[in-house]
């Protein structure tokens, strides 16, 4: 008991420590520290959780993964390519309210810490002329952006998750997390964008029409020659991203490429994702704990095991603001309960992996919220007002949708 209650001690002075203008990154270094010592850990073990970042290769491929889709998304946005693509689908989607859900989607396939960023000032000025207030249109974008990070392959939640449970299949992961995209969107659209003003866009010819397609494929090829290597010729996403950042090389003015490479790399990244598997190793390197964890889940009935991810899984992100930290925990221990067959271990890592997703999307701290907050003058208040009837229906989809796959796949 004592290992929990020091993991949830940390846990709950992540956000004090941000008041001291440390990065989530050092804040997890320095917890992870803490957390161990106070966990009872030897230094050597504490050591080890750190050097296991660089030395474990699935967790040295992650973290380089998400360093260069970083990368390629500051790339694009400085060259343009992101505003072009933007233009494009105005075109191509003569409907405003598609198009305010489909531009932060979009976007949100570049899987980069402030992505939301991008996006934001289109959804706020759309969303002015909607009719929609502030809170409505940060939620949008934050809403809308999540779609594509719980389904491509080269999403850093599914690699994580992924990473801790090898025999998991990633297309059958995000079959199943499609359920719960659509039912998620279809929430937003209800309770988000349904009763903003129908506002009337220009109409282009057929050949305006073709052109812009044309120039949305273009804009967005980077991003398709990444997942196509990756698809078709099975190569790892640690060298297809860098194929679509020679990509952009052609694409754009070359003379100062050099220096716009070196300055895309994000530090601040680097050390987030390295602070969050640290911290990861630690908490994995608390046997107590683990055993703890392990006697609740085994013991107990699978409506006790339903209610222990659910909680676990939303506070844990809710503290952080990220996935990685709660999959990390409950992902492990999850998947290594008795199951009856694969069918059965995959629809538990597919409830395991969105109830981290639920704690992620409405914690205080998620950095896409707070930068969505900031372009359109929302505030914390007023966004979880709006917010209600989503945190109201999220939970039941993810609980019904387990039981229907539970049933269709038994």
């Amino acid at each position: 008991m004592l290992q929990l209650f020091v993991v949830l001690i940390a846990m709950g002075l992540i956000p004090v420590l941000l008041k001291f203008k440390l990065s989530i990154g050092v804040a997890l270094f320095i917890l992870g520290v803490f957390t161990g010592v106070a966990g009872g850990l030897p230094p050597a073990d504490i050591v080890r959780a750190f050097t296991a970042v660089f030395t474990v290769k699935s967790s040295l491929t992650s973290v380089l993964i998400i360093i260069e889709i970083g990368m390629l998304s500051i790339l694009m946005n400085r060259y343009g390519i992101l505003k072009r693509m933007e233009q494009a689908l105005l075109k191509l989607v003569p409907n405003d309210r598609a198009i305010i859900m489909l531009m932060p989607a979009m976007v949100g396939a570049l899987q980069a810490p402030g992505g939301a960023a991008l996006s934001a000032p289109f959804v706020n000025t759309l969303g002015q002329e909607m009719g929609m207030d502030p809170a409505r249109r940060s939620n949008v974008n934050v809403v809308c952006r999540h779609i594509l990070p719980l389904l491509v392959p080269y999403s850093a939640n599914v690699i994580v998750a992924l990473s801790l449970a090898p025999d998991i299949k990633m297309a059958h992961l995000i079959l199943l997390n499609l359920g719960f995209v659509i039912a998620m969107q279809i929430a937003g659209y209800i309770f988000l964008v349904r009763k903003s003003d129908k506002k009337e866009l220009p109409g282009v010819s057929g050949g305006e029409w073709l052109q812009a397609l044309g120039e949305f494929l273009y804009t967005f090829s980077p991003i398709l020659l990444a997942v196509a290597l990756n698809m078709f010729f099975h190569l790892n996403y640690i060298l297809t991203v860098p194929a679509a950042i020679v990509l952009v090389f052609f694409m754009c003015d070359k003379k100062d490429f050099g220096k716009q490479l070196l300055s895309s790399i994000d530090r601040r990244t680097a050390v987030l994702i390295t602070g969050v598997y640290f911290f990861q190793n630690v908490v994995r390197s608390l046997s107590k704990l683990m055993d703890f964890f392990r006697t609740l889940f085994t013991g107990q009935s699978l409506w006790v095991f339903l209610v222990l991810v659910a909680v676990v899984g939303v506070l844990f992100g809710l503290a952080t603001g990220l996935m990685y930290l709660p999959l990390g925990v409950l992902v492990p221990i999850a998947m290594s309960l008795p199951y009856a067959s694969y069918n059965a271990r995959l629809v538990a890592m597919f409830y395991t992996f969105n109830w981290c997703f639920i704690g992620y999307l409405f914690s205080p701290i998620h950095l896409c919220q707070l930068l969505s907050d900031q372009a359109t003058g929302a505030t914390v208040r007023e966004r979880y007002k709006n917010y209600l009837p989503l945190l109201a229906t999220l939970p039941f989809l993810i609980l019904g949708l387990y039981f229907v796959y539970s049933l269709v796949l038994g």
